[in-house]
Parts: structure tokens; sequence; C-alpha cells
């Protein structure tokens, strides 16, 4: 086992600036090459509150975004064209990933795993959508579908 100290966020595994023991294969093949992460020396970990810090400032310049980000989908309506029969059920339902998609298409950089839904929308109408914006910064999204045009 290595200890090594993180250079940067690995999501469910540190943040910059932890120190922890990871198996010699890991880092040697995975962390180091991509500079994840250096070897645990008395000199490297004299840097710790350097990259502790850096991690604050970062975590801080997220937090900002996210609460940006919240405030502009306050009041946006996102609205979608779907294909549907007559009764109004979409052929096609909508999921995380496409709603994702159509806020990128917008101007809003949510990814999937940020739109939280507990099943696919599958008729025409209004829904609200809660979107987790990270650094407990939560939204609501008012979705919109309409029948296409045929």
């Amino acid at each position: 086992m290595a200890n090594v100290i993180f250079l940067h966020n690995i999501k469910g595994v540190a943040q910059i600036g932890d120190v922890k023991k990871v198996a010699d294969g890991y880092a040697r093949n995975y962390l180091f090459p991509r500079n994840l992460a250096v070897l645990a020396t008395a000199a490297e970990l004299k840097k710790v509150g350097q990259l502790k810090a850096k991690r604050q400032a970062e975590t801080e310049r997220e937090a900002e975004t996210s609460r940006a980000m919240a405030t502009k989908l306050e009041g946006f309506v996102l609205n979608i064209e779907r294909i549907a029969s007559e009764e109004g059920t979409l052929y096609d339902g909508l999921d995380q990933t496409e709603i994702s998609h159509f806020l990128k298409k917008n101007g809003f950089g949510v990814d999937p795993e940020f739109v939280l839904m507990e099943e696919h929308i599958k008729k025409i109408g209004e829904y609200e959508v809660d979107l987790d914006l990270g650094h407990e910064v939560k939204a609501k999204l008012k979705v919109n579908i309409t029948k296409q045009a045929e």
C-alpha cells in the first residue's frame, strides 16, 4: 500500500489535499501517470495546507456557480415538443439524459445525474422537475411538453 496525496478531486475516491493509502498498482498505473496524486513524502506533506486552501477556493467557486444557475433557472420554462398519440401519451418517454440535453441546448450546463426524476415523463403537459445543482443548491425546473406538429 502506498500513501499518496491527491492533487485533483476524484469522485467517490478523494478530494484535493486528501492523504490516503491506496494499492501500489492503482497509484503507479493510474494516479501517478495522470498527475492525480503524488507519493506522500515529508516534502509533499508540507504542501497539503496549500492544496486544501485550493480545494476550499474551488468549492466556493463551484457553489457560487450553482447558486447563479439556480437563480437563472427560477423563471425558466423548458419547452419540449414530442411526438404523441391522440390521447397525449408520448411514444418515447422523457428521461434525465434528454432533459439535461435540452437544458444544455438552452445554455444550462446541467448533467443528467443532477436531474432528479423518480420516473420518466410519459404524457404531454406541464411538469416540475427537481434539480440538485450540488453544494446543497436545489432548483425546480418547469418542463412544458407539447405535441409535435405532424
